[in-house]
């Protein structure tokens, strides 16, 4: 392999040493695609997006690297966890039985990961604070503080290189299962959804025209992406790589990334902004399972990428940063936009198959600034839910349904975003204030009856209200089916009753032709049985002087004829 010429005199750091393997990893994998072009970056069908042990996916500097790391160790699972990690799961069982002991196998070497930490110092007074608390403050307080950003590397084994098969055979057949293709190509013109939405409604951050020639390329001073027609590709897979790759090229525009300015596009520099674009293009399509073969456009580029990488390591420090910001924010948009359709999918089969019980959506946990959302907001910001749901799931206490915050909709604000849900919570976001979470549990429709018989409805939203009073028009309905209820009066009269839903009443009167004459409205009582609601009018009704005065009459008037 070529030498490199390192400026470093006092010797190499552990990040010197990180971006040694690096650029030597990328030097072999250009200099494979030299001799074949028309090779993949990844090999067909190999691996999803590598992620930590508890699922958090690594970013895209790290993903690039760990995906050949994984190619050429032969590693089948792209999962990665720290020494510390392995140790942690060696906790006793549920019922604190010692489990078969996890460990790293003997003569395993690890793997580097980069990330990036911030030191905050306060100009004036030197007094440092956390990142996170820094992202907290005003502009103008920013301004205060001077940010140092810092490339520190961490140590990562893969799962093959431990005893996990072993020691925890069910988390290895979930990790297998994992592993499988996201997505299943449907013959050779492959559709993926996400992508054509985007282009169809204009989702991203620049137009993209789809039309009938052959060139693809992002133009600067129209900030505008241009591709031929998926037809005129040979399947779709080369389609969206070659739109990744101009989706890269678009994310380093002024106002946005701003790697570039229009003045250098062309130029001899400009060949690093085409390996900017080629990895994210190739990390892209290897994250929703397609495969990227490198742009006939880019190859005259090759020689210059293996000459500044042979000259200088740190040539691939400032590439994979610019792929790390690149990648992420397209995957970040088309996850979104995914999220969207599936949301859009589950209701519309919802309208369509028979109807499944409703679910209500309780609050269990609201959590402001003042309750450090810090590490819900660094899972937001990177995108991760599945890992902001796991978080958000420890702050539940375990106590039951509170009616008075049980709602039929998680969205009660404006300003609300539903981030993500499964099958028991649900986490909503809203921006405004400082930002704020609502942790909700899910109960059925049925859940919320049972708790509204035994509770009653004294303190409850006005949506637990709604389907009481739907409870107990329901039940009014089915007593109706056999008889309707009526009162007979000591003085003779004969009252109808019905059950009024907008009111929440019983309501009293007689029958005419036209329908019934209220008279009279009483509370329906959610806390007491429809009986014994119906017992409390009556009582209510004798006690009313105008049904007892004839009544008194009358025994007045008997008593005279006797």
């Amino acid at each position: 392999m070529a030498g490199y010429r390192r400026q470093n005199t006092d010797g190499p750091n552990s990040e010197d040493k990180a971006l040694d393997l690096f650029a030597e990893m990328m030097i072999e994998k250009l200099e494979t695609i030299s001799k074949d072009w028309k090779k993949p970056w990844f090999t067909e069908g190999s691996l999803q997006w590598p992620r930590n042990l508890s699922g958090r996916e690594y970013n895209g500097m790290n993903a690039l690297m760990l995906m050949l790391h994984c190619e050429k160790e032969g590693y089948t699972i792209p999962r990665f966890c720290t020494f510390d990690c392995v140790q942690r799961l060696n906790k006793p069982g549920k019922n604190g039985e010692e489990l078969p002991r996890v460990s790293v196998l003997k003569g395993e070497k690890s793997f580097p990961v980069m990330l990036t930490t911030f030191t905050c110092i306060h100009k004036e007074t030197k007094e440092k604070i956390k990142y996170d608390d820094y992202k907290n403050l005003s502009e103008d307080e920013k301004k205060e503080y001077n940010v140092y950003p810092k490339m520190q590397v961490f140590r990562v084994f893969n799962v093959a290189q431990t005893n996990l098969k072993e020691a925890r055979p069910e988390l290895w057949e979930k990790l297998e299962k994992e592993n499988g293709r996201p997505f299943v190509h449907e013959g050779e013109m492959f559709s993926f959804e996400p992508v054509e939405r985007m282009i169809r409604d204009n989702l991203w951050i620049c137009p993209i025209n789809v039309k009938h020639q052959d060139d693809a390329f992002y133009s600067i001073s129209k900030n505008e992406i241009t591709v031929p027609e998926k037809v005129q590709f040979k399947d779709g897979e080369a389609f969206y790589g070659t739109l990744f790759h101009e989706m890269g090229h678009s994310t380093g525009a002024e106002g946005v990334l701003n790697r570039f300015q229009p003045t250098s596009f062309g130029s001899k520099e400009y060949s690093d902004e085409e390996l900017v674009a080629e990895l994210c293009g190739a990390l892209i399509s290897q994250r929703y399972g397609m495969a990227k073969h490198i742009k006939e456009d880019s190859c005259p580029y090759l020689k210059s990428w293996l000459d500044n990488l042979k000259e200088s390591p740190q040539y691939i420090k400032t590439v994979l940063m610019d792929v790390k910001k690149a990648s992420s924010m397209i995957t970040q948009k088309i996850d979104q936009i995914a999220r969207d359709i599936e949301r859009e999918k589950t209701e519309n089969q919802e309208r369509t198959e028979t109807p499944k019980e409703k679910v209500y959506y309780a609050s269990v946990a609201y959590l402001q600034m003042v309750d450090d959302t810090n590490r819900l907001d660094a899972l937001k910001d990177k995108g991760d839910y599945n890992g902001l749901l796991t978080l958000a799931k420890e702050y539940y206490d375990g106590n039951g349904m509170d009616e008075q915050y049980t709602y039929a909709s998680p969205l009660q604000n404006r300003g609300d975003d539903l981030l993500i849900e499964d099958q028991h919570f649900a986490v909503v976001y809203n921006g405004s204030v400082g930002g704020t979470y609502d942790v909700m549990l899910k109960y059925t429709e049925q859940e919320v009856r049972d708790h509204i018989r035994r509770y009653g409805v004294d303190r409850a939203s006005e949506d637990v209200k709604a389907l009481a009073r739907e409870m107990a028009a329901e039940q009014f309905a089915e007593m109706t089916r056999h008889k309707m209820p009526v009162f007979e009066m000591p003085n003779g009269d004969v009252l109808h009753v019905n059950y009024n839903r907008d009111r929440d009443s019983l309501d009293v009167g007689t029958m005419t032709n036209a329908g019934m004459t209220v008279k009279h409205h009483y509370p329906y009582d959610h806390n007491m049985t429809l009986d014994a609601n119906l017992q409390g009018v009556n009582e209510q009704l004798n006690d009313l002087e105008e049904y007892r005065e004839e009544q008194q009459e009358a025994e007045y008037s008997g008593g005279m004829r006797r």
